[in-house]
């Protein structure tokens, strides 16, 4: 008797777990909870540095770049935090120390040695975000965060492309 009440548990246990997976409950994972922080983190670093780029920039490439970041990092980020709302998690507002410290020293620069350093940033940052975004659809539990992680990774991997692109001119 003791074995059935445990086999039922278990099934209860298993159904629920199933239901709630597909249902794309507010169930997450530690890769989750990571997820939506660093992408968070990302996403305002962009953002960010986009905008000082937009008019910081010496080169049209490196101001269009730019400004490619603030709108579509921008969106992105919206995306998050109506996600990270409905699962009733805080995500950052802003961007972490190191890109702090990174959009000060960019407020420093300029000429070629801006260009440089902040396509030099994004080549570095576009490859972290993409290997995040992977991780988060190879290892995340969350249904809605995987989808948010399958539409945006093309973006970032495009963004990533096209950073590289103007390094090499700027060489």
């Amino acid at each position: 008797m003791k074995c059935v009440f445990v086999l039922a548990a278990a099934f209860v246990f298993f159904t629920a777990c199933n239901k709630n997976d597909n249902n794309n409950t507010n169930t997450i994972n530690g890769q989750d909870a990571s997820f939506l922080q660093n992408a968070s983190y990302a996403n305002h670093a962009e953002i960010d540095a986009g905008a000082i780029a937009a008019v910081k920039g010496s080169y049209d490439s490196v101001r269009v770049f730019g400004s490619l970041m603030v709108t579509d990092h921008g969106g992105a980020q919206s995306g998050l935090d109506t996600l990270a709302s409905g699962l009733h998690v805080t995500i950052p507002s802003t961007a972490d120390s190191a890109h702090v410290a990174m959009a000060t020293v960019l407020q420093s620069l300029s000429g070629s040695v801006f260009d440089t350093t902040y396509i030099g940033a994004q080549v570095r940052d576009h490859m972290a975000a993409a290997a995040l975004f992977q991780q988060e659809l190879s290892t995340g539990n969350n249904q809605q965060l995987k989808s948010y992680a399958n539409q945006y990774l093309p973006v970032i991997q495009m963004h990533l492309q096209e950073a590289q692109r103007i390094q090499q001119t700027l060489q």
